[in-house]
């Protein structure tokens, strides 16, 4: 429906929809048009609405409004049209709305989550978080704005109550080595602990001046503009938490590194804070590594050079350099892509004249992008400068050994001597393989990749650089299958390969087909209560059946269907049909999903999901998703976000796969997690591996300690359900119990679990 056909393009009020005391729709006098339909249907949900759903016109009077905006007011929606925030608000309160409004309609930018309040009718303070956009009628013009805001009171009274308390668990922070300061700017005083004071070389007793100039003069001059502008945009109200690095000068005279965490408490009425309290953590000796890891790099990048000028004149040391440069990788030092052409094109050529013949490997590392992720670029930097180096002392002065990108190498083998091609190539591979399989020492640290290779050959295999190179990536792509166990291998090509890729091409296709055919059908594995040995809810997962392969694993379309773009309709169709079966059950049980990075990134994630609950009819309270800890490292802002607005909206959330990513306590206090799923690797070997029984039951103390269950993934077997059960954990499935079934099956699972009169329902 176009709000803007009924609004004149001065901005005057005509409102678009009219409600009745009631908020529905009057009944049109003549048989229902599809405009009245339409107009009571978005009528009806807006009103369903628990935010504040409004529209202004450009004079910032209200033209639209669900009821409760009306109620907090003391009106009802009849009475709140043609009304501006001066007929309802305090003056200071109004002028800043208008003015906010204004702005907007001016600049054409939405401002959102913004916190702010009002006084309802019963004078009571209502904090809100609240978004506004500008509305364009139907020639783009902006001719008014619309609002959404969420009732955040809860909240804000928790976070002050909180704020209160810090002084109860100041001791927990001394003890984790963190420095505990409450500045209250109102009345110019500060309280700083113990550790806080020791870090930077203060008596226990000693007076200190809490104002921020005293603080600046003692940051290092290099950071203090930077702080000068943050502190004054958080003391102003323009933004809430901060979290800061920077050097603070010690008492004797050395600067420290200081990680500070500061939230406020208290406001203000025009808004500034008031108080503010915090916590900071010396992380110098952090610092320090980052550094030394850099200097690693640097030198060994520099030895590279040293090395490459050795070999050249001293008279044109300076132009060799330079060519050096733009004809070699920066950060290995190895020949680029660049190089490779050209040397492959010469040795391509030699070959056409029947001189000689050559190998292509193509390499492509295992295993990186973990450590790459896990432990920042720097370190996966010095891994892929080990990679180098290693690899240069493998090949011959006649081949090349190059970098192509990332975390990609090539060699050209050259066969100018007239060996068996075949074996100088299997056994150049097989060094390549064992030399790389070596762990790698960075900073203290033992990390292991391998490599994954492929060979063709020329004229056999190519008698070109494309077809030359598809032919290696072919093989290589097959060395990655083979691989997947963990091993590092080798291919060379065979045409059958072609015809594999092919048919990779084709699964593709199948896989998108069975996406929009909704061929993929949701299965549900039960979640049972250990100690009771009651049916607790489900699990989705997505099986398919293809009409020739038969049943195909997730693990294999899976990732297809997110390569192909379609994760998320496809998430969404399968959630859509299974929240319709659950309705069926006769108890009502809870399920769980599993979504992407995908998902986790989408801002409309919360009103996506709440839109497939609200059209099956399903509550949100029986939704519960499930994130693995890879999908968190990708956003952690926009995961924190994403996570509090869907426990916001009732819906439970999950961690996934816990103990195989990068999780950590403070994560887990940081996301606040309704649960914890221990993974499947740890509990199938938990009673043949200590290690792993160690794991499961530290997870399952560490869970308790933050108050929230744990479920274990893979009990295959009563032994290990008993166990699990003796180490407290509450919840668990497995094939023990049952494999992922259809929903038929699930809903005689369900009918037979709850057939007796005295059971409890699931809780979770």
């Amino acid at each position: 429906m176009d709000l803007t056909t009924a609004m004149p393009a001065d901005g005057s009020v005509e409102p678009a929809l009219q409600m009745g005391h009631d908020g529905a729709a009057p009944e049109p006098p003549i048989k229902d048009s599809a405009a009245h339909i339409e107009q009571r249907v978005l009528l009806a949900m807006i009103n369903i609405v628990p935010d504040y759903l409004f529209v202004k016109d450009r004079n910032s009077r209200f033209i639209l409004s669900n009821r409760v905006v009306a109620a907090d007011l003391g009106l009802d929606v009849e009475d709140l049209l043609g009304r501006t925030d001066f007929d309802l608000h305090p003056e200071e309160l109004a002028e800043k709305y208008f003015a906010d409004e204004q702005r907007i309609m001016g600049s054409g930018k939405p401002e959102i989550d913004i916190e702010e309040f009002i006084l309802t009718a019963e004078g009571r303070k209502k904090w809100l978080l609240t978004s506004k956009l500008p509305f364009h009628n139907a020639n783009g013009q902006i001719v008014g704005i619309v609002g959404v805001c969420r009732d955040i009171t809860t909240r804000k009274e928790a976070e002050a109550a909180l704020a209160e308390s810090e002084s109860r668990w100041d001791s927990a922070l001394e003890a984790a080595g963190q420095g505990f300061w409450d500045h209250n700017i109102r009345r110019g005083t500060a309280f700083f602990s113990r550790t806080w004071r020791q870090m930077r070389g203060f008596g226990l007793n000693e007076e200190i001046d809490p104002s921020r100039e005293a603080w600046l003069a003692r940051v290092h001059p290099d950071d203090r503009a930077r702080l000068t502008v943050d502190t004054d945009r958080q003391v102003s109200g323009e933004i809430g938490h901060t979290a800061y690095e920077y050097r603070e000068r010690h008492r004797d005279g050395h600067y420290i590194w200081i990680l500070s965490r500061g939230n406020p408490t208290e406001w203000n009425d025009d808004g500034s804070i008031a108080r503010i309290v915090g916590t900071d953590t010396d992380i110098t000796k952090m610092k320090e590594e980052e550094a030394r890891t850099a200097h690693a790099a640097a030198e060994t990048y520099r030895r590279h050079l040293d090395a490459l000028e050795k070999a050249h004149e001293e008279t044109e040391a300076a132009h060799k350099l330079a060519e050096s440069m733009a004809r070699h990788d920066a950060l290995t030092g190895l020949p680029n892509r660049r190089v490779f052409s050209e040397n492959l094109e010469a040795a391509i050529a030699r070959a056409s004249r029947g001189n000689s013949e050559f190998a292509v490997l193509l390499l492509d590392l295992d295993r990186f992008k973990p450590i790459n992720d896990l432990h920042g670029h720097a370190v996966g930097d010095a891994v892929l400068i080990e990679v180098a180096s290693r690899l240069s002392g493998l090949v011959r002065k006649t081949d090349t050994a190059a970098r192509l990108g990332g975390d990609e190498f090539a060699v050209i083998l050259d066969n100018a001597g007239q060996r068996n091609l075949a074996a100088d190539a299997v056994a150049v591979a097989e060094r390549l393989i064992a030399t790389l399989s070596r762990p790698i020492e960075v900073d203290g640290q033992s990390l292991s990749v391998g490599a994954s290779i492929g060979i063709a050959t020329c004229p056999t295999d190519g008698a070109d650089p494309e077809t030359l190179l598809q032919a290696a990536d072919m093989a290589m792509y097959r060395a990655k299958q083979e691989g997947r166990s963990g091993l590092s291998v080798f291919q060379f090509y065979q045409p059958t390969m072609e015809r594999a890729l092919k048919e990779r091409i084709a699964l593709e296709e199948d896989v998108r087909r069975a996406v929009l055919e909704n061929q993929i059908v949701p299965h549900y594995q039960p979640l049972m209560r250990l100690a009771e040995d009651q049916l607790a809810g489900f699990e989705v997962l997505a099986r398919w059946r293809h009409p020739e392969r038969g049943d195909v694993g997730p693990d294999v379309f899976i990732p297809i269907v997110e390569k192909l773009g379609l994760i998320g309709e496809f998430t969404y169709s399968l959630l859509r049909r299974a929240c319709h079966a659950a309705l069926e059950w006769p108890q009502p049980l809870p399920f769980s999903i599993n979504i992407s990075p995908v998902h986790l990134n989408d801002p409309l994630l919360p009103s996506k999901l709440l839109t497939v609950l609200s059209e099956t009819g399903l509550s949100p309270n029986r939704l519960e998703i499930e994130i693995t800890e890879t999908a968190l490292m990708t956003n952690m802002a926009r995961a924190r976000s994403t996570l509090a607005a869907l426990q916001e909206c009732g819906i439970k959330v999950a961690l996934d796969d816990f103990g195989v990513g990068y999780s950590s306590l403070c994560k887990l206090r940081e996301l606040q997690f309704d649960k914890i799923k221990i993974d499947r690797s740890f509990v199938l070997t938990m009673l043949s591996n200590s290690g792993s029984a160690k794991i499961v039951r530290s997870v399952i103390e560490l869970a308790k300690s933050l108050g929230m269950p744990t479920i274990a993934e893979g009990i295959e077997s009563q032994d290990i359900m008993k166990q699990i059960t003796q180490d407290g954990g509450e919840y668990g499935q497995g094939y023990y119990f049952g494999k992922a079934m259809p929903a038929e099956q699930a809903l005689e699972l369900v009918k037979k679990r709850y057939a007796e009169p005295l059971c409890v329902q699931a809780d979770l």
